[in-house]
């Protein structure tokens, strides 16, 4: 009865921390921050180090750690080619290592060459293509006490995976939307500064034949073509302006950059 207190007591506590990630999905665009956070909720919780490799430029690079460790990962570190970490990510299938056989036949990219430990991909659905995108993977280990994940704990971290993932696609679409919204303002740009030319020749060439032409019904339709072309200027300036303080208007603070604070060190 006691343990089964003690381990509902646990699974509330560890639900709690998968919500204010949740939380913070709907607060930050900032996935590093989330990330962050998600590694600092699974240290504190589980009592174990965790550590994410994102993919770029085709390799596999350790990019945030929470935890102590023998190496120095002040630079980024690549992922051993051959490691079992490239198995789980290629395959995109969680992997939970509770003996050390199953690591045989593949490198080790720590130093300690840790065995026991649970690999999780992270991924998401890219909201154009709605094609899956795998970025990276959560590695959790409880370093030399070795001690394996216990099969609630996996469950935990692969759900804690999916908010990470979740995270690095909203990243990724809020950056194509502002690289769309960059691209729709070049191209009003362009169609403002080339209208506006043509607009200057237009009502020059009318200012001329209303000063040179003495047929009266001639130089009448060359006055209201200038006059056309002053109001279409105007117009072309309001638009000009209100872009500009749509542009100009205060962008919103990034909240939870309190959060990027690592939490103490353990084994």
């Amino acid at each position: 009865m006691v343990l089964e207190h003690a381990r509902l007591e646990a699974l509330e506590k560890r639900c709690d921390d998968l919500i204010d990630v949740a939380r913070l999905l709907n607060l930050s665009l900032d996935k590093e921050v989330i990330i962050k956070k998600s590694l600092g909720h699974i240290h504190e919780r589980l009592g174990k180090r965790a550590r994410y490799a994102v993919l770029k430029d085709g390799q596999l690079l350790i990019a945030d750690w929470v935890g102590e460790y023998k190496e120095n990962f002040s630079t980024t570190k690549k992922v051993a080619p051959k490691s079992v970490l490239w198995k789980a990510f290629s395959e995109g299938k969680a992997l939970n290592l509770t003996d050390p056989s199953q690591t045989n036949g593949y490198e080790h990219t720590l130093k300690e060459q840790v065995k026991i430990k649970a690999i999780v991909p992270l991924r998401y659905v890219d909201a154009r293509t709605h094609k899956e995108v795998r970025f990276g993977v959560l590695v959790v280990d409880s370093g030399r006490e070795q001690a394996p994940i216990t099969e609630e704990e996996f469950e935990y971290l692969q759900i804690m995976a999916d908010l990470m993932g979740e995270a690095a696609g909203k990243a990724e679409l809020v950056r194509e939307l502002i690289r769309s919204y960059a691209q729709r303002e070049e191209l009003v740009k362009s169609m403002a500064h080339s209208l506006r030319n043509r607009f200057m020749v237009i009502g020059g060439f009318a200012r001329r034949l209303c000063r040179k032409v003495n047929d009266g019904e001639t130089k009448g339709y060359a006055g209201i073509i200038a006059k056309e072309v002053v109001k279409m200027e105007k117009s072309l300036q309001i638009l000009e302006d209100m872009w500009k303080r749509e542009k100009e208007e205060p962008t919103r603070a990034k909240p939870e950059t309190a959060l990027t604070k690592k939490p103490p060190s353990a084994v």
